[in-house]
């Protein structure tokens, strides 16, 4: 019987071995884009992790960035939810939709926030309970979400920048307020949302400037995703830009 020289087969081995390897990571590689992680950020923090250089140490809190390619790591719970032109868009009509951070303190930035129509747009955090089970709920409500909310609401007189608390679905009255300053234009216009959240303590900054801090001292909630709210039947927003980083 004739046999392969031993370094023959060992090089047929190793060429094995590489492409298994590559094709293991190139599957690790999708999947991780196909739910929204920051590949870059992963390599960087196995990089800091093994004692490299520190080039990385900017982005290491990075948690995700999501330019809206696709839907993968979000959970619609109601309404209408599309990419279009590269942008999440919600709506005509009331609607959420969801994705979970794993970090209980993180700041959420959003650099493009437009309201195309309708009354306004809500952001939330310290989101849960927003899986969908079976059907939906009905147009207009969120189901048994627990969390938090930051409304961009020109609706509520004479146009406001709001937070509520949600328990078990049901949105209580604003514990947080701010007017908009004359003449401010709330439709047609990007604004760059920005949402610190930290222990029991909240601050909202738009365009670069805080309009908004406020504390919840009965029962806050602690943990959870970050979501995007639409209301009444013409509201329409859209969303790009998207980052969220780890706060101490």
């Amino acid at each position: 019987m004739h046999q392969q020289p031993l370094h023959r087969r060992s090089g047929q081995s190793l060429v094995e071995i590489g492409a298994l390897l590559a094709l293991v990571s190139l599957t690790a590689i999708l999947g991780l884009s196909m739910i929204g992680v920051n590949l870059r950020t992963v390599m960087c923090q196995i990089a800091n992790g093994l004692g490299a250089d520190e080039q990385c140490e900017e982005i290491s809190n990075l948690l995700f960035r999501d330019p809206f390619d696709n839907l993968n790591a979000w959970t619609t719970k109601y309404g209408n939810w599309n990419l279009e032109n590269g942008k999440l868009c919600g709506g005509p009509r009331a609607g959420s939709i969801y994705r979970p951070i794993e970090a209980d303190n993180y700041r959420i930035k959003v650099d493009q926030s437009t309201l195309i129509s309708g009354n306004g747009y809500g952001v939330f955090f310290r989101a849960t309970n927003f899986e969908v089970l079976g059907t939906s709920g009905t147009s207009g409500s969120v189901g048994t979400v627990n969390g938090y909310s930051f409304q961009y609401d020109p609706g509520l007189y004479p146009g406001q920048f709001i937070i509520r608390k949600w328990t078990n679905g049901n949105e209580a009255v604003p514990f947080a307020s701010a007017k908009a300053p004359e003449g401010f234009v709330w439709s047609g216009v990007d604004r760059q949302i920005e949402l610190e959240v930290v222990g029991n303590t909240f601050a909202v900054s738009l365009d670069g400037e805080e309009i908004l801090r406020a504390t919840d001292d009965k029962s806050p909630y602690m943990s959870g995703g970050m979501g995007f709210r639409t209301w009444n039947a013409d509201s329409k927003a859209c969303f790009d830009d998207l980052s969220v980083e780890t706060l101490p």
